[in-house]
């Protein structure tokens, strides 16, 4: 015997009965449900309010931290050297804990310089990675 599935529609006329004053065994019995369903059915309104009753499997819980996702970076040597260079001189405890500082934590705005000392690092990547792909 498979599962009985019910529509929001069907559950939410059920508790409209409720919320009436119609008994919960006369409203279990017209639907041909046990009690307590209807009391769980309830306390998910009650709950969750329009959001309750989304369809199997639709979480009703705004998402907290979002999950963590891998970053896989391709370096070239003198790229990682530069990169252990900044990560030694940082004092950070490791390496990740490092590039999430670097990612996320930035502030303000930049200096002239400091955009000017960006620019020169992307050209220099960028021609280590034209150089690269001529070689292929």
């Amino acid at each position: 015997m498979s599962r009985r599935k019910f529509t929001k529609e069907f559950k939410e006329a059920a508790i409209r009965k409720l919320t009436r004053g119609v008994p919960v065994q006369k409203v279990a019995r017209a639907c041909r449900l046990d009690p307590a369903i209807l009391r769980r059915w309830q306390k998910e309104l009650d709950k969750f309010g329009a959001k309750a009753f989304g369809g199997y499997g639709k979480s009703r819980h705004a998402r907290g931290e979002p999950r963590s996702r891998a970053i896989i970076l391709h370096l070239s040597p003198d790229e990682l050297d530069a990169v252990k260079t900044a990560f030694s001189a940082s004092g950070f405890g490791s390496l990740a804990e490092f590039a999430r500082f670097c990612m996320f934590h930035a502030t303000g705005k930049l200096s002239l310089a400091e955009v000017e000392e960006i620019f020169e690092e992307l050209a220099i990547v960028v021609r280590k990675l034209s150089r690269t792909f001529a070689k292929k």
